[in-house]
């Protein structure tokens, strides 16, 4: 049997005996191209949000019975969009399908970034926030605290702020000043408009790469003749964690991250709450 007819057994699987079964996930097993194969039929839960909530999964460690139960889901959740894109991956309107799946996937790591960590039962004292270190351009290192929109940014100098969906507070230790600004916030991100009016085709998915020993989400997009770029998100979080323009074949990353992590906090942290330090001038702008 060739490699194009096991591909096509994939459709079918649920309808094949149990030896020409067995025998499909053998051939998976041992054949490169067929994992490749295999792997891109997964991808398409990254694409369509549909197929094993968005886990990677690797041939070489599924058990047999694993392969029946992504087969099944897949067959009866979005079977006639499978015969399509499974059965004629290579075909030009499956790829627009595709890269077309890939502007919403792109949209729905932002607003999924924007969402806090899942929290501990309601009984613990803990609660999970992200932390990064980043590099400034003029060499300052920020530390930065995030959970969901809440986010607290502190600065080598003394310096900080604390921002949410509504109000932004900054703290100068220079002055002494504390000065609160209500947000002219809309609700959505700019970049969900962003990758919603980018031509499908331009838009690629790289698959996962390593970054600061995390795994993230690497999508590419030709933003021009002579421009391209890398968007970077955490795997486990959806957060934008890192940017890479590719002007003429020169790559050049922006982000500045050296560190990131995600760490567990006592509930009662206060590190998002819009208190000024004892002594601060106070200035309410948010009036």
């Amino acid at each position: 049997m060739t490699c194009k007819e096991f591909h096509e057994n994939i459709l079918t699987f649920e309808q094949l005996s149990e030896q020409d079964q067995n025998q499909l996930l053998e051939h998976i097993e041992q054949c490169s191209d067929c994992q490749l194969y295999f792997n891109r039929y997964l991808t398409l839960e990254e694409g369509l949000d549909i197929i094993l909530e968005k886990e990677q999964v690797h041939v070489a460690g599924i058990k047999k019975k694993s392969y029946q139960r992504i087969f099944k889901t897949a067959l009866l959740t979005c079977a006639s969009l499978l015969l399509l894109i499974v059965g004629a991956w290579n075909t030009p309107p499956v790829k627009a399908v595709i890269k077309k799946a890939l502007n919403e996937v792109i949209i729905d790591h932002f607003l999924n970034g924007q969402k806090p960590l899942n929290h501990q039962e309601d009984s613990a004292t803990t609660e999970n926030i992200i932390y990064m270190e980043q590099n400034l351009q003029n060499g300052e290192t920020v530390y930065v605290y995030v959970s969901g929109q809440k986010v607290r940014k502190e600065y080598q100098n003394g310096n900080y702020s604390i921002s949410d969906e509504m109000y932004l507070a900054s703290y100068s230790k220079k002055d002494n000043l504390f000065v609160l600004k209500e947000l002219d916030y809309e609700g959505i991100p700019y970049e969900v408009e962003f990758f919603r009016n980018i031509d499908p085709k331009n838009i690629s998915y790289l698959g996962e790469k390593m970054y600061l020993n995390r795994k993230a989400n690497v999508y590419l997009v030709k933003e021009g003749q002579h421009v391209k770029r890398e968007y970077w998100f955490d795997k486990d979080s959806s957060l934008f964690i890192k940017e890479v323009e590719i002007y003429n074949g020169k790559r050049q990353e922006w982000g500045g991250l050296k560190k990131f992590e995600m760490m567990k906090v006592k509930k009662n942290h206060r590190l998002f709450d819009f208190i000024a330090p004892e002594g601060a001038r106070i200035v309410d702008e948010s009036k």
